[in-house]
């Protein structure tokens, strides 16, 4: 979501550059540079996420419970719903329902190079 917004921000100081170049102070621009900064850091996987992703990935399922996942991958339900819910905010997967909760992954989610990312 935040990439989403940075992008919109980008496309919108690109289509208006007189105003950004009328309004935009050096605190604004500042704040803005730090907040794409802050998102860079923030939408690399971790390495749990990773596990998870990559499991998704190469899954026979659609859909998958947090406890379906840890057992696939070893890892406790908990570390997983944290997982997940990290991969949900950077949409890599969806969630559904409650109780039990569903974890579907997105297209987005399914054409990441998870090596790609690695370094």
């Amino acid at each position: 979501m935040k990439q989403e917004f940075m992008d919109f921000l980008d496309a919108l100081m690109k289509a208006a550059p007189q105003v950004v170049e009328e309004k935009g102070n050096e605190k604004i621009m500042a704040y803005i540079e730090a907040l794409r900064e802050n998102t860079k850091k923030q939408t690399g996987l971790t390495e749990n996420g990773a596990l998870v992703l990559k499991y998704l990935q190469t899954a026979d399922s659609l859909t998958f419970k947090a406890r379906d996942i840890g057992e696939g991958i070893g890892l406790s339900s908990r570390t997983v719903s944290g997982a997940l819910r990290k991969l949900v905010n950077d949409g890599f997967v969806e969630k559904f329902g409650e109780n039990p909760t569903i974890y579907s992954i997105t297209e987005k989610g399914k054409n990441y190079n998870i090596e790609g990312e690695q370094e």
